[in-house]
């Protein structure tokens, strides 16, 4: 990170979703990682169940694992529009306080866009609450230091543009495994790897997320002079 200056020392990366969004904070010297789940199971099962990576990561030190109950909305339509902004709200501000500790406005944030393969009221959903995270995102940090980044530019970064999850999961172990920053992560995800990659483009939640939060930092990293300079990437 020599591009770096004194100021510009730890980078965030963010793997938005409604329901497991990954960050990954990246500093010079180490790196942490933080997942959001939502779900319908019972929450205290998923910490408990042998082998879940809920439960190995969240015995990590370098990984804090959170997880909410998933609200279902039910009722007539104004009711339900109601309920969806008022639990996006929540949603933005449960992020915010899970990165409080570690966002100032110095913080580089590194975000992956919206995908346009959700439909109908899934993208309206994740438009409206990605939209509340940005938002209090840039309110803390200098907004010149906020990138909002395609998939396909980090699939390409990482691999290909159209790299499947298991495919970005080995590939960041290969290539990255020897990052002292990122060993305490990835030597996990390698000794799990045949539990944890369910076939093609199929890894157990929430490992998908936090690999992407982590392709999205190195990027960031490796391109934040030409993003802050406002050069093609």
């Amino acid at each position: 990170m020599s591009m770096l200056n004194s100021k510009l020392d730890r980078i965030i990366g963010i793997d938005f979703s409604l329901n497991s969004p990954g960050f990954c904070i990246l500093e010079k010297d180490k790196c942490r990682w933080i997942s959001l789940h939502r779900t319908k199971n019972i929450i205290d099962k998923m910490f408990k169940k042998d082998g879940s990576p809920f439960k190995i990561l969240n015995d990590n030190s370098n990984v804090d694992i959170n997880i909410i109950e998933k609200k279902e909305f039910k009722g007539e339509y104004h009711i339900i529009e109601r309920d969806k902004i008022v639990n996006a709200v929540y949603f933005s501000e449960v992020v915010l306080d899970l990165l409080k500790p570690y966002i100032n406005e110095n913080t580089i944030v590194g975000m992956e866009g919206l995908s346009f393969g959700s439909s109908g009221n899934s993208l309206i959903d994740i438009s409206m609450t990605t939209a509340l995270v940005r938002s209090s995102i840039v309110k803390i940090i200098d907004p010149n230091n906020f990138f909002v980044l395609s998939p396909t530019t980090i699939k390409k970064y990482a691999l290909k543009g159209n790299s499947k999850k298991d495919e970005l999961y080995n590939t960041l172990i290969e290539k990255r495994i020897e990052d002292n920053r990122l060993k305490p992560f990835l030597e996990v995800l390698k000794e799990y790897k045949d539990s944890w990659i369910k076939g093609t483009n199929k890894v157990e939640g929430p490992c998908s997320d936090l690999v992407d939060a982590t392709w999205i930092s190195l990027f960031v990293e490796e391109n934040l002079e030409k993003l802050l300079s406002g050069k093609k990437v």
